[in-house]
């Protein structure tokens, strides 16, 4: 901050309005620069990935207990979002501390929340990805209660993410807002040899519907689900995110997540004819 007004002010003196401009940037960059350099303080991504890492550990914990009783399923989907992140063995410590002191009902979810979502600014696709970790967890039971429902509405207000938006995200698992199956919903377990019961409870797909999985309607035209599909792989793209502040660890899940997005777009092409 200080840098970007000194450079306007020295930009402004020797160059005009776009000298102004020209120079903010040059001191906002000079600063960041001292800052990580020379003061050995994190840059802006990697504050956003130790927050991110932070609030959602926390925010799970909390959400697994909010209803009173911390199921054998959550626990599962908890240790399969962390094998799917293949945390080394301090992180996993790290994030089994943080899921337990978010269970705790004197620990408060807000001040991490608040800082995850002050760092973050306008990430927007990460915010979304960190939701729908929080209704991975909360639909462990192939349901969502109303203690759950709720946590996750409140959630999703802290961090400033549209209530529309995240009523779409809860449609795209197979349910409705109130936390209901749909009654479209089934488990596709994939090809491959599991090697614990935490990978099932990650790589089984929540969603038989293609066009849930797109966020669209059967009778949607193929434009509207085009752009449907192109705009979910923008939001999931892991190298927009991982820029975006999405901690790296989290990589692989946004992989799986285009790959879930992708395999929906062609399985609508068959049934479409596309």
């Amino acid at each position: 901050m200080v840098g970007s007004l000194i450079g306007s002010i020295l930009g402004f003196k020797f160059g005009g309005f776009f000298g102004l401009i020209f120079g903010a940037i040059l001191g906002a960059q000079a600063e960041s620069w001292i800052s990580e350099n020379l003061l050995g303080k994190p840059n802006r991504q990697t504050q956003v990935q130790t927050a991110y890492f932070e609030a959602l550990f926390v925010t799970i914990g909390r959400l697994a207990k909010v209803d009173g009783v911390i199921t054998k399923s959550e626990i599962l989907k908890c240790e399969a979002i962390m094998n799917h992140m293949q945390l080394n063995s301090q992180k996993r410590k790290e994030a089994i501390r943080l899921f337990n002191l978010g269970k705790q009902d004197n620990t408060s979810t807000d001040l991490y929340l608040k800082k995850f979502t002050r760092i973050s600014l306008g990430a927007f696709s990460v915010k979304q990805v960190f939701l729908e970790m929080l209704i991975e967890v909360a639909s462990a039971e192939n349901k969502i209660n109303q203690a759950e429902m709720n946590f996750m509405y409140s959630v999703a207000q802290k961090i400033k993410f549209p209530r529309p938006i995240f009523d779409t995200l809860i449609r795209m698992r197979g349910f409705n807002v109130n936390g209901q199956s749909t009654g479209q919903r089934q488990y596709r377990q994939q090809q491959s040899n599991y090697r614990s019961s935490s990978q099932q409870q990650w790589q089984r797909a929540s969603i038989t519907s293609p066009y849930q999985t797109l966020g669209v309607q059967k009778t949607d035209s193929k434009t509207v689900i085009r752009r449907a599909y192109k705009k979910l792989m923008s939001q999931h793209h892991p190298d927009k995110l991982i820029a975006k502040g999405l901690p790296p660890e989290m990589i692989e899940i946004a992989k799986n997540k285009t790959q879930n997005i992708q395999a929906a777009w062609e399985e609508v092409k068959d049934l479409r004819g596309f």
